[in-house]
């Protein structure tokens, strides 16, 4: 995906479809420019998510009028709007990230893995601070997307200041075709289903339907929107419905603050067994409103860190003269009223940054493990270990099967296991571990003692590989 493929994805415009305006009789005979300025005027007057001064109202421009609004409102020009809807026809080309405006600017919610911003190194998180040497901290998100977009093999010079390490970064970036799926799955070890949604966009709930079916049989589930900035409202009610038991999908209260409840749509396939929702500082927007919404009805675990805090709703607005206002119009909470903007939705499960998946898969396979016991955990471990479970009578001299060996966050890994000495299983991986990674080893309740006593309980441990082989 570019930086400005699916408009309302990029945008996060929560509306599912642009408003248009009808215009008051009275200002058809005023002149162009005071008549698109009195639309303006009035639009916000009615439609703003809150009451505006006639301060405000009385600025001399839209920009100026909008600039006085919350940052997530903006004003293109006729040749502004044209240049941005270019762009959007542009849909493979771009540098591969998804933007989102915020009170300290411009912001860098998602990057396409081993896309051109990828390699060139930008992060999630990154805040845009110019392009091209033009500073953009006063921008509208609008104007950075069309000084981003361009065409195929050409270059762009983005710097952007990283929070994490307090450091300016600039680099020089060629757009390329990109293709970013907006839905990816697959099965993780253990018979765990894994989806990933990139964007709440018009597809979404039928690329999850199909996941969902490609996945059949799992013992649980994992969804991911970590760094999604959200997309449409509609496919928020339609996604909340693949969960089990979820009714509801968000409160809506617009200028009047009369809250509305807005129900999910129950889907024809639905995610069963225990499910973990993935979210992190990145996942924002309906991304919120599907996390509060799923933890809320207790469809769902939460497992990341506290998401990014957008819990508004913009319309756009077409004027006299071709121009368009993006404008906030409501403001959307948990079904039962929980804040969402500038608070977040608060994770079940806190964990480290990038170790959300880890923590989820984890906890699904060890629930599988009922009437197991624990040998503790292993750190460090070389990646060429060959594991050694020692038992304190001799066992019978048979065939081991059915020891498993799971990377978390990945797949089984092949092992082989045979008795020495009478009293040591030994587990062999068929290749290296991967450095700095973790593990679950599993022995279920197949060995018996030489005089004939069954394992009573099955047993694992929790490994985790060493970051270096020196």
């Amino acid at each position: 995906m570019n930086v400005i493929q699916r408009w309302a994805a990029a945008l996060l415009l929560l509306a599912a479809s642009c408003s248009v305006w009808s215009l008051p009789a009275e200002a058809a005979t005023a002149p162009a420019s005071t008549k698109v300025l009195e639309e303006v005027r009035e639009i916000v007057r009615q439609y703003y998510v809150e009451p505006v001064s006639d301060q405000v109202l009385k600025a001399s421009t839209p920009q100026d009028i909008v600039k006085q609004l919350d940052p997530y409102s903006a004003y293109m020009t006729k040749e502004e709007y044209e240049e941005f809807l270019k762009g959007i026809d542009m849909e493979s080309v771009g540098i591969g990230v998804m933007i989102e405006e915020d009170e300290d600017g411009v912001h860098i919610m998602s990057v396409l893995d081993n896309g051109p911003a990828a390699r060139a190194g930008l992060q999630p998180g990154d805040v845009i601070q110019a392009v091209d040497g033009q500073p953009i901290t006063n921008e509208t998100m609008e104007k950075v997307l069309s000084l981003i977009a361009g065409e195929e093999g050409t270059t762009v010079a983005v710097t952007v200041w990283r929070p994490s390490t307090e450091a300016t970064v600039s680099v020089t970036i060629k757009r390329e075709k990109i293709d970013w799926p907006n839905v990816e799955f697959k099965r993780l070890a253990g018979n765990i289903g894994y989806i990933q949604l990139y964007s709440f966009d018009e597809t979404a709930s039928g690329e999850i339907e199909r996941a969902i079916r490609s996945l059949s049989g799992v013992k649980g589930w994992i969804f991911d929107l970590r760094n999604n900035p959200g997309g449409y409202v509609e496919t928020a009610q339609q996604i909340a419905g693949f969960f089990p038991n979820v009714k509801q999908a968000f409160q809506l209260r617009d200028r009047s603050n009369h809250p509305e409840v807005y129900a999910a749509v129950k889907q024809p396939v639905q995610m069963t067994g225990p499910i973990r929702l993935l979210v992190n500082a990145s996942s924002a927007s309906a991304s919120e409103m599907l996390a509060a919404a799923v933890k809320e009805q207790k469809a769902a675990v939460l497992y990341g860190q506290r998401t990014f805090g957008k819990g508004s709703m913009q319309e756009m607005f077409e004027l006299s003269d071709g121009s368009m206002l993006k404008l906030t119009v409501a403001h959307f909470f948990s079904p039962k009223g929980t804040p969402i903007h500038q608070v977040g939705v608060k994770p079940d499960v806190p964990t480290v940054v990038g170790k959300e998946m880890y923590a989820a898969h984890r906890d699904l396979l060890i629930g599988q493990l009922k009437g197991y016991q624990s040998l503790g955990k292993l750190r460090n471990a070389p990646v060429d270990k060959t594991f050694v479970v020692r038992f304190s009578r001799p066992l019978a001299n048979t065939a081991v099967s059915g020891v498993k060996l799971y990377q978390l966050g990945g797949q089984e890994v092949t092992v082989t296991a045979q008795i020495r000495r009478g009293t040591e299983l030994l587990i062999k991986p068929a290749a290296k571990l991967a450095k700095g990674q973790s593990y679950v080893l599993v022995i279920p309740r197949v060995l018996k003692s030489k005089d004939g006593v069954a394992m009573k309980k099955g047993a694992y441990m929790e490994i985790q590989t060493a970051s270096s082989t020196k």
